[in-house]
Formats: C-alpha cells, sequence, structure tokens
C-alpha cells in the first residue's frame, strides 16, 4: 500500500482547505466526486488545527512546537484521519492494519507515543456472498476524537461496504489506548443487517459521545433516509437515541462531519441524495444537495433541516463555526455530467439559510481526456 507522509506546519493561513484532486479517464466514475472512497486516506485539518467540533477545546497556545515534521504511517497500514489532542499537544491518528482497527498516538514533534492493532478485540470480516465480492474483508477505523478524560472515542468502517461482512463498532479507549468498552452497530430492517459506517465522532459537553455517518443494507423507505446520528453515553457506550436522515430515493445519504454549537445544539453536514436528471440512482450513483441539520442533543429532534444544491451535485463534508454563530462547509459541486467534480465553500447562517448567495469554488478542470477533481475535505481558521 502507498504510504502516505503528513507535514504539519504551526504557522496556519486565516482559511486552510484541505482538497482532493483526483484523475480520471471517465467521467461516469465522477459523480461522486472520490467520496465513497476504500480509504480516507486524508488529514482532518479542522481537528489537526482547531481540536474539533466538541469536548472541550484545544490547548494549541502552549505548545512549545515550532518548527514543522512529517509522520510516517507504518507499514502495512492505511490512514483514515488525523486529529489534534484537546488535553496535550500531540495528534492521534486512527485507521486499518491486518484488517483491524490501528491507532497511533504522536506527541507535539511527531515521535510515536504508542502504535496499537486491535487484533484480538474483533472478529475477522469475512464472507461468503460471492457475486464479486472476496472472502476476506476488513473492520477499519475511521474516526477519532480525544475525549475529557485523555482517552480516545474511535469509530469504524467495514470495507467492502456490504452487510455480510458484520456490523461496525465504536469503542472508547484509555490515554494507552486500551479499551474500557466496546459497542457493536447492529441493526436490523426486517431480516437485513443494516451497517452504520462512522464518518465522524465527536464528544459532547455533557460527557456523551455523538457519531455521523451513512448506513448499506436497507432502501431506507421504512425508516426515512440513510444518513444516521446517533448519541451514546459515556459510561458504558449504550444508545441514548438513533436517528436517521435524507430522503427515500437514493440509497446513499450521508452525514459527514459534526459538531457541537455554542448553544449546544448538534450541527452537523452532509449529503442528500436526489436522482440525477435523466438518471435513476444506483449504488451511489446520485447527485445531492448539501444537507445542513440542527439537531436537539437531548432528543436527536430536528430543529432545522436545509437542503441547499444545484440543479446536479452539490454535497458538504467539513464544517467549522464562526464566532458570530454563522457556519462554514466545505464540500463539492458538480453542474452536469460534463463537468468535473469541483471544491466548494458555503457559508451558512444559524437558521441554515445561504449567507452567501454563491459558493466559493476551486480549479477543478478537464483536459483532454484526464478529469482533475477536487473537494474541500476539511477547513480552519487561524487562533
Amino acid at each position: 500500500m502507498k504510504k502516505l507522509k503528513f507535514l504539519f506546519f504551526p504557522t496556519i493561513l486565516v482559511l486552510a482547505f484541505g482538497l482532493m484532486l483526483s484523475c480520471a479517464k471517465s467521467s461516469e466514475d465522477n459523480i461522486n466526486g472520490g467520496v465513497a472512497n476504500t480509504n480516507k486516506n486524508l488529514t482532518d485539518l479542522e481537528d489537526v488545527i482547531t481540536g474539533g467540533g466538541g469536548g472541550g477545546s484545544s490547548n494549541s497556545s502552549s505548545c512549545s512546537n515550532k518548527g514543522s515534521f512529517q509522520i510516517l504511517p507504518e507499514k502495512d497500514a492505511n490512514v483514515w484521519e488525523v486529529v489534534k489532542n484537546k488535553k496535550d499537544c500531540g495528534y492521534a491518528l486512527v485507521g486499518g492494519k491486518n484488517r483491524k482497527p490501528w491507532i497511533k498516538f504522536v506527541d507535539e514533534n511527531g515521535n510515536q507515543l504508542i502504535s496499537k492493532t486491535y487484533d484480538a478485540d474483533f472478529k475477522d470480516y469475512t464472507s461468503n456472498f460471492g457475486n464479486g465480492l472476496p472472502t476476506e474483508g476488513q473492520l477499519d477505523g475511521s474516526a477519532i476524537s480525544q475525549t475529557m478524560d485523555g482517552g480516545y472515542i474511535v469509530g469504524t468502517y467495514v470495507n467492502p461496504r456490504h452487510p455480510s461482512y458484520g456490523n461496525t463498532h465504536i469503542f472508547k479507549t484509555d490515554s494507552k489506548g486500551k479499551i474500557e468498552w466496546k459497542r457493536e452497530q447492529k441493526y436490523k430492517s426486517g431480516n437485513a443487517s443494516v451497517i452504520h459506517f462512522v464518518q465522524d465522532i465527536i464528544q459532547t459537553n455533557d460527557g456523551h459521545y455523538v457519531a455521523v455517518g451513512y448506513t448499506s443494507g436497507d432502501s431506507g423507505n421504512k425508516i426515512k433516509g440513510q444518513g444516521f446520528m446517533t448519541k451514546i453515553d459515556k459510561d458504558d457506550g449504550t444508545e441514548k437515541w438513533m436517528k436517521r436522515f435524507g430522503s427515500n430515493a437514493c440509497v446513499f445519504d450521508t452525514l459527514e462531519s459534526v459538531l457541537e454549537d455554542n448553544e449546544n445544539n448538534l450541527i452537523a453536514v452532509g449529503k442528500y441524495e436526489k436522482p440525477c436528471p435523466n438518471y435513476a440512482c444506483h449504488h451511489g450513483y446520485a447527485c445531492g444537495d448539501v444537507l445542513f441539520l440542527k439537531i436537539s442533543p437531548d432528543t436527536g429532534e430536528t430543529l432545522i433541516s436545509k437542503r441547499h444544491g444545484n440543479k446536479w451535485l452539490a454535497a458538504g463534508h467539513s464544517l467549522l463555526q464562526l464566532d458570530d454563530g454563522s457556519f462554514i462547509v466545505g464540500g463539492r459541486v458538480k453542474g452536469n455530467k460534463n463537468v468535473p467534480v469541483n471544491s466548494a465553500v458555503w457559508r451558512i447562517n444559524k437558521n441554515g439559510e445561504l449567507a452567501w448567495s454563491q459558493p466559493w469554488t476551486g480549479t477543478a478542470r478537464k483536459v483532454n481526456n484526464d478529469w482533475h477533481n477536487e473537494h474541500v475535505n476539511a477547513l480552519a481558521l487561524s487562533p
């Protein structure tokens, strides 16, 4: 597997954008802009720089590192996310190794503190489904956040994305990476297993945890939409509530990012799927709108739900809140099937309405048969 290099700079521009660039020979594979990726091998700059959306604030101002450094992931490890710790000056990496979740902690200079693969803590993920699916699957760590007690909360992701392999887990560790509790995300829709893929996870100010992502295994008709948000008890991982969001027309409504706003409501962004013009939804081949949600932390009740898009595709991936209570959302847009996916940034007020009439867009382009796609995977503001 290709090794990734992570380079950290302590001096930050006023607004930093994480861009994913890709080239492809065919437009048909670019509807989703690479978001349904096997490995989310991108640094979450929002968490790296600001400490993320919930569960306390970063102590970046007290950290002494004045230089840059690189982190080289280990052999056979794939990295999904890197986050800045909230309780110390270090960083946490999460991903997969040997087909099981893997975490790595480093100090502010990039020196390794802990590297741990959870080989014995989770069963092997195998499938006899056939139809082109491999026998062996894997359970990757997909989201991580440092908790108030110095430990970590971790979400996971099943690869390949098929219910025959089993369910994802959310687990809590101590500061050394030892699992304190784990919870299988086990749900049924009739006789079908419904996998819950975790895209983001945070600790909120009340001490509990909130995870968001998307599901696979049912049509979304009986439970509205495929995007999900769940609140989890801090002591034992039991579920306080689970809510689903999106449409019942397509199969991959997704919530990508969540934070706790300055009124302690939960704010999430993602993609509300809809059929592309003259197409039917099929295995994630779909268009959509940016989905903005404000959710009650106590009950999961939807307080605000807004969609913003164009005739083809718009989706939100990353999120931060400004001092005036408004939000910056980073994501991607696509105007029609003949143009590449472009990066985009929206400003949205606290009521979920657009504060900018048009989003900022990037430099995606098509050169002959090469498609240069972009999307904003992370955002950050300087201190």
